[in-house]
């Protein structure tokens, strides 16, 4: 069994608490204890029984990651001129995960230390941690995905609002190491018009969470990027959790 893991004992978030309140989105550094938050990287580095995810026609689908990367270049072409042609009518994603939420709570997480993230994201202080930098009391449970963008993978314009999910804030806990810009997987806040007000490059170890709902994307992952870009992605969200 995998120790937990911790929230880092000396988080100061009212700068991170103001920030949100006048803008919308705020960034909190070193948010885990950075041991745990290493241990959390490796054991996402390691795995490798990812879920592709997709939007195609319309509907979610899910496929078996390492499954798909064995395709030949001509088997695969068709899927991905399916994922692409989603995303040019106006909404689209490809990228991988695991659900961390669904399946720790039908006790479906094989790996103890995605287990002991889960049971974080359940644990009082981690709720109490988006309620202090939302402002919102309201705040009673958040889900989560762990994900990975490797070259190619993308999500495009949307806001999060979906009827009956009571989100308050979106938020995402960064694991990718040594990133950049020029790599892509860059979380873009969009005002009005449709222009990016800010771009939030992926940072060690850093939360950062927005509004919802709020325009937003994830940048397409360039072809040169080292390696992938890791997070636990997800909603604080308001009112009774759903049974599922």
């Amino acid at each position: 069994m995998a120790l937990p893991i911790k929230l880092n004992p000396e988080l100061e978030c009212s700068d991170a608490a103001q920030a949100y309140a006048s803008a919308g989105y705020a960034a909190v550094e070193d948010v885990l204890v950075t041991p745990d938050a290493r241990r959390l990287h490796k054991a996402a580095s390691d795995w490798a029984e990812w879920n592709l995810v997709a939007l195609i026609d319309g509907q979610h689908r899910d496929f078996v990651g390492a499954e798909m990367d064995r395709l030949e270049p001509a088997r695969r072409a068709p899927f991905d001129q399916l994922v692409l042609r989603e995303a040019q009518s106006g909404f689209g994603y490809l990228f991988e995960n695991v659900p961390l939420y669904d399946a720790g709570m039908r006790g479906r997480l094989t790996n103890a230390v995605f287990k002991a993230a889960f049971e974080l994201t359940r644990s009082a202080a981690f709720i109490e941690l988006g309620r202090a930098l939302t402002g919102d009391d309201a705040i009673t449970f958040a889900d989560c995905q762990l994900t990975r963008y490797r070259p190619g993978h993308f999500l495009t314009r949307h806001d999060d609002g979906v009827e009956g999910k009571n989100r308050s804030a979106a938020f995402v806990l960064n694991l990718t190491r040594d990133w950049c810009a020029d790599y892509g997987g860059v979380l873009n806040l969009l005002d009005e018009a449709g222009d990016v007000r800010a771009g939030l490059t992926p940072a060690f170890n850093r939360l950062t969470l927005f509004k919802v709902p709020q325009p937003h994307l994830v940048s397409v992952v360039s072809p040169f990027a080292k390696g992938a870009r890791y997070a636990i992605t997800g909603w604080f969200r308001r009112g009774k959790e759903p049974a599922l």
